[in-house]
């Protein structure tokens, strides 16, 4: 990712750019862990409760349960637009009374 300095500041694009990329990643990741963690255990079970019906059999909880990956990515992308904007529209106000700096920092060794 290329993110871009203005003033010493990270321009508006490149912090919109890391804050969408930076939800995506983490959001993305911990509920589909969450979402394939429940999917497992209604396959080993056998069954399952998919939008208040209880569902019985590997092919029905597969069908059940297959709308929830394909809308799962869409909804992330989508929430991470949004949130994105809003915790940029955040920085922008930040940005009104306080710099945002960006130093170079010399490495640290552990």
């Amino acid at each position: 990712m290329k993110l871009r300095i203005k003033d010493g500041q990270l321009s508006y694009g490149s912090t919109y750019r890391l804050l969408v990329t930076c939800w995506i990643c983490g959001v993305g990741s911990f509920f589909m862990a969450m979402l394939l963690l429940v999917f497992a255990v209604m396959m080993i079970v056998g069954t399952g409760e998919v939008n208040g019906e209880a569902i019985a059999g590997r092919g029905a909880l597969i069908a059940g349960i297959l709308p929830m990956f394909v809308l799962f990515p869409i909804v992330i992308v989508m929430h991470a637009f949004m949130f994105g904007g809003v915790l940029l529209f955040g920085m922008w106000i930040y940005r009104r009374f306080r710099t945002v700096e960006i130093v170079d920092a010399p490495e640290q060794q552990f």
